[in-house]
């Protein structure tokens, strides 16, 4: 069943149900019941600034799928980027790139819709309104529908982020305690 569903700029009272989709968005990529996950005051008045800066910068689109009396089933943001000026090489110069994060996110009752399509090319229209050609975003290696749903949408990997535990690193870096320095 299609629902009738708009797309639109974010509004200061859509940051709460915003920050719920985040919710939602870290219990599909860990698999932990949204019950479980717990976030602090001082977590969720980041997480409030840092929306609210979507909507006071020029740079910056909150986007919304908001369908009636359900309200805000999606979401999807970009913040435009300019490359630090220390390459002298002319194709890198003021070159600006969108970056698509945390991504977009529609609830599974609103999947299937294109709302995803459509808040992309919404994202990538503002981007090329500021003479952005490229786009980045990231994805949890584990989500095999976000590399899906990506690579229907025309990215693709171009190259790898790792992540460690500082302790792991150093567990297995450091000297051992019986050699000498």
């Amino acid at each position: 069943m299609v629902r009738k569903v708009s797309i639109t700029e974010a509004r200061e009272d859509d940051i709460p149900q915003v920050i719920e989709l985040l919710f939602h968005l870290d219990a599909h990529v860990s698999g932990a019941p949204r019950e479980v996950l717990k976030m602090t005051p001082q977590g969720e008045s980041h997480l409030a600034s840092h929306f609210r800066s979507y909507l006071e910068n020029p740079y910056k689109l909150l986007l919304v799928a908001r369908a009636p009396r359900a309200g805000i089933v999606g979401m999807g943001d970009i913040a435009l980027w300019k490359n630090a000026e220390v390459w002298e090489t002319p194709e890198r110069k003021e070159q600006w790139y969108g970056v698509i994060d945390p991504g977009a996110w529609v609830e599974p009752d609103y999947r299937r819709q294109g709302l995803s399509r459509l808040i992309v090319v919404e994202l990538a229209t503002f981007a090329r309104r500021h003479g952005v050609e490229s786009l980045q975003l990231e994805y949890s290696a584990s989500n095999e529908e976000a590399a899906r749903a990506w690579k229907r949408m025309g990215f693709r990997p171009i190259g790898v982020r790792a992540g460690a535990f500082a302790t792991d690193v150093l567990a297995l870096l450091s000297p051992d305690e019986n050699e000498t320095r």
